[in-house]
Formats: structure tokens, C-alpha cells, sequence
């Protein structure tokens, strides 16, 4: 067993003790008394140790792992999200979310280079460099310049380090999802978005962030947030309108129904209720803000979620980009 051990703890040092139980659906005590020898493997452990990890379980048994191979293999399910993707989402300086109007210019851009720099040996993922809080002329052009590196790591990172407002941290998966994590020396975000179940080049995708607000307050900050790896040719305006959280549909048809008849109680029938004319409008008045405040109650923004049929909605688009 001694080879046995070894690779396993390879294994776990590289995943940690937590990804490989949750992965073969056994517990941490159970991967931990096979490490110290407490226990031996079961057959149906072995079983889910291939199908999570790809591994060859004889080999795994007998021969100590071909570390190069084993790592080159599992970095194939990294390789696809390696380039520079510009990024949409909203300024968040404005108070609480509140503009005087679609202020279209309320929108901002943003660049992440996901690199060619993986170490197995901790979770640590994919390294990651970001820019914010630029002007979509700004975002094009650091795109541009960052793509004609063809992938350069020492290049890239060159570039974001003359950037005193740079931000780096990594790029981790599971099987549903990528999460990023950014940070700078004052701040700290996590994008997360759908992980495609696919093994072709990622092309970007719609999902969340969740950040620290600026201007007035300092406050933390949830909302969409698109990246792509090429660059929209699409209006402000359409981008700005595709990253509002949407409400949902508002059927107010009993109020609307309940208002009518009032109404035709205060105007129409011949029914005399005693009221001059500044109390019918004073009722009415109440009865529309009582229906407009319930309604702004029952829907308003609890959470957000990406669902598939949206996440293919945006593939779509970033497919269409991407081909012209």
C-alpha cells in the first residue's frame, strides 16, 4: 500500500483532504484514516476515485504517479479559460443604486487576464490580473494590447504591474461553477459565474459579483456582471439594459379590479357617499400608493440568480462576437 499512500497524499496535498471526499462522496475521516494507514481502500472507493479524477487505479495501486503527466493532464481542465477578457458591469458610486435617469454612462469596463500559471501542489488555481473602472475605449484598447502578447505570462503580468491600482488573485472551478477572487491593497471581490460543461475555449458568460460599493458609502455591492473574450460591438445602452437585475412579472389585476370599483363608487354611481371632491381625490390618491407600495414590497430585489436559459442567452451573443 505504500505507493498507494503516497499518491494519495499527492492527491489530497494537491485538492485538499475536503475536494477529494466531497468528489468520491466519502467523508474526511474516511480519507484521512486511509492516509494514516488506519484503514484500507474500499472497491467502490477506488471506483469513485477514477471517475472524479480520471486516474488509471492500477497504477495508482502499484506505481508511484508520473507527477508531469498526472499534472499536464488535470491542467487541461484550466487550459480553456487561459486569456484577457473584458469585463461589463455597473458604477456603483451612485447612492444605493439611485440615478436621476438611464444614465447610460453609469455603466464601466473592466479587463481580467486569466494566465498560464497553475500550481497543483495548493488550491490555489489559476492566477488572475485585473483593471477597473474604465472607459469601454480604455477596456478595448488594454484588450488589444494584452491579446497581441499571445499568451505571454511575463508579459502580461509586466503590463498590469505598472498599474499601482491593479488587482490579482485566482481563478478556482467546481463542477457548476468558477469563482474568482480579486483583491488590491483596499479591496476585495468574488465573480462567480457558470461553469459550461464543455471542453472548448471559454468564451465568457453572465454571472454575479459581489464587491464593495464606491462613492458615498463604502457598502457592500451585489450585480451582474458580464466578462468576454471579445470585445461587444453593441451599444452602451443594450449592455446597460442587459445587466439590470430583472424583476419579475407584476400581475396586479385584483387591485386594478378593487381601484375600478372604487372608483365608480366615488364617481360613477348615483350612491351618495357624503364626500366633496378633494376626499375623493385624497382616497383615490391613498388606494394608488397602498397598491404601487405593496407591489414595490412583494417585488423587490431579494437576490439574483443566472439561470441556464440566460447563461445560454449570453453565450449566444459572445458565440456571435467571437465568429465575426
Amino acid at each position: 500500500m505504500k505507493e498507494f499512500l503516497s499518491n494519495l497524499k499527492y492527491l489530497t496535498d494537491m485538492y485538499t483532504q475536503k475536494v477529494v471526499a466531497e468528489k468520491t462522496g466519502f467523508s474526511t475521516s474516511s480519507i484521512a484514516n486511509y492516509l494514516s494507514g488506519k484503514s484500507q481502500p474500499s472497491a467502490l472507493f477506488l471506483i469513485q476515485l477514477k471517475k472524479a479524477f480520471k486516474i488509471d487505479i492500477d497504477q495508482f495501486l502499484t506505481i508511484p504517479l508520473d507527477k508531469e503527466s498526472f499534472n499536464n493532464e488535470h491542467k487541461l481542465n484550466y487550459t480553456r479559460f487561459f486569456g484577457n477578457y473584458i469585463v461589463y458591469y455597473y458604477n456603483s458610486s451612485a447612492y444605493k443604486g439611485k440615478i436621476g435617469s438611464y444614465n447610460y454612462e453609469i455603466l464601466t469596463y473592466g479587463i481580467i487576464s486569466v494566465c498560464d500559471d497553475i500550481d497543483f501542489t495548493s488550491p490555489k488555481g489559476i492566477k488572475v490580473n485585473g483593471l477597473f473602472m474604465l472607459s469601454r475605449k480604455e477596456a478595448e484598447n488594454i484588450l488589444q494590447t494584452l491579446n497581441s502578447y499571445d499568451g505571454d505570462v511575463d508579459k502580461i503580468n509586466d503590463f498590469y504591474a505598472q498599474y499601482s491600482n491593479r488587482y490579482w488573485g485566482n481563478l478556482t472551478q467546481n463542477e457548476t461553477q468558477l469563482f474568482i477572487s480579486l483583491k488590491n491593497n483596499n479591496d476585495k471581490c468574488m465573480i462567480i459565474l457558470n461553469n459550461p460543461p464543455s471542453t472548448k475555449k471559454y468564451l465568457g458568460g453572465l454571472g454575479t459579483v459581489n464587491s464593495i460599493s464606491r462613492g458615498r458609502e463604502h457598502v457592500p455591492c451585489v450585480q451582474y456582471i458580464l466578462i468576454s473574450q471579445t470585445a461587444l460591438a453593441i451599444a452602451d445602452g443594450e449592455i446597460y439594459n442587459m445587466l439590470s437585475l430583472d424583476l419579475p412579472d407584476i400581475n396586479i389585476k385584483n387591485e386594478v379590479n378593487d381601484l375600478v370599483e372604487l372608483i365608480k363608487t366615488l364617481y360613477v354611481s348615483q350612491t351618495e357617499t357624503g364626500l366633496n371632491e378633494y376626499q375623493q381625490k385624497r382616497i383615490i390618491e391613498d388606494s394608488i400608493t397602498n397598491i404601487i407600495s405593496s407591489q414595490i414590497d412583494a417585488n423587490m430585489f431579494r437576490f439574483a440568480k443566472v439561470t441556464n436559459m440566460e447563461d445560454d442567452n449570453y453565450y449566444r451573443l459572445l458565440k456571435e462576437a467571437s465568429d465575426d
